[in-house]
């Protein structure tokens, strides 16, 4: 019958580590030693147990100038040459799993083994980003963009209208959470973070922001109809169009670049024909390029906001009613977002380029 453990109690303040003597400390109770006097009075002048000056005294000869001896420490698992095959492998193989790791290697060893190495080689492990498709066409098309606009500076990039379209679902905008507790707690209901497995309901919002003459600006948040004459009924460049006609008249004025990403909507002929029709300027944006766009990092906090400001919404149902109300808080979080969230992300724009350039047109931490 085994003992029941003892309930965890207070860690006491005196208890502490034993430090290891340095080379100087053993080197004064040698000669002291050799000067003639006993173990209890160097025990006693150093305030240390006697065993620890009898086995400095003892060891002194087996030692080089005072320093500690190696230990032979834990064998190693692997030798040289099974490292160099792990490492090739995992270096060359990337996304493999542990389990795969150790079938292609034909290596005999745990997961926090390979973790350990791998830490020595400076190799870590960690969940891959999710980023867009890319082939050598997109690449090269990014390539070409970043170099083109690697040495703007920041006030080149305040003229430009940042835009974009964004689904903004019900719900969404939560960040991951962190538990402290027991091993054994990790499955408990108040430890889980839960969602929905059917789709919730959204709204489809459009946004801009620029800067001129040192003020930031931007329009109104603006929620997109269905067009019930397309297709599928969804957002077509109708949709977008009247986008357009509503907001940019209000604020467009000489000087201001307009950028879009190529969704097939932007491209319409009936919308390049508004922007030559009203003499707008439209850059050329890249494929592919989110990570190019700053207002995609305005949609994180855009949700967010709703998220911590309006939790009423999560009990509306999926009704129209629910949908109304789900615009308004959108609408509301747009204008109480603060100026400074956009300044700092036009003034973001000279290292994503940067970062662009650098990856030589493919994906960047942006």
């Amino acid at each position: 019958m085994s003992t029941p453990r003892r309930p965890l109690g207070l860690i006491s303040g005196n208890v502490g580590k034993k430090k290891e003597l340095t080379p100087y400390k053993r080197g004064l109770i040698v000669g002291a030693k050799i000067a003639g006097r006993s173990e209890g009075e160097i025990s006693e002048c150093f305030n240390l147990p006697d065993s620890t000056v009898r086995t400095t005294i003892i060891r002194a000869a087996e030692r080089i100038d005072g320093q500690s001896k190696p230990r032979s420490g834990r064998p190693l698992c692997l030798s040289d040459r099974e490292e160099r095959i792990l490492i090739r492998y995992i270096r060359a193989h990337p996304k493999d799993e542990f389990k795969q790791v150790k079938e292609g290697t034909g290596l005999q060893i745990s997961n926090g083994t390979i973790k350990n190495i791998c830490r020595r080689y400076g190799i870590t492990h960690w969940r891959a980003r999710k980023r867009p498709a890319l082939d050598l066409s997109h690449v090269k098309a990014r390539l070409a963009w970043a170099k083109a606009h690697k040495d703007w500076t920041v006030e080149q990039w305040e003229n430009w209208m940042w835009s974009d379209e964004c689904s903004a679902e019900r719900g969404k905008g939560k960040r991951a959470e962190w538990c402290f507790g027991t091993p054994a707690q990790k499955w408990d209901p108040k430890m889980v973070t839960t969602y929905s497995k059917s789709k919730d309901i959204s709204v489809m919002v459009w946004g801009c922001f620029w800067k001129k003459d040192g003020v930031i600006g931007r329009l109104d948040l603006y929620i997109l109809d269905r067009d019930y004459e397309s297709k599928k009924h969804g957002y077509s460049s109708r949709s977008y169009l009247d986008v357009l006609e509503d907001q940019i008249p209000k604020c467009w004025q000489p000087g201001l670049v307009f950028m879009q990403d190529g969704a097939s909507i932007h491209t319409a002929k009936s919308v390049q024909d508004f922007f030559t029709e009203h003499g707008i300027p439209v850059e050329d944006w890249p494929p592919y390029s989110p990570d190019m766009n700053p207002i995609e990092h305005v949609w994180y906090h855009l949700k967010k906001y709703v998220l911590e400001h309006y939790p009423e919404l999560n009990n509306q149902g999926k009704g129209e009613d629910a949908i109304r109300a789900l615009a308004r808080a959108l609408v509301e979080a747009w204008n109480a977002l603060p100026n400074s969230l956009f300044e700092s992300l036009i003034k973001s724009m000279p290292d994503r380029v940067n970062a662009l350039w650098k990856a030589k047109g493919w994906h960047t931490k942006y």
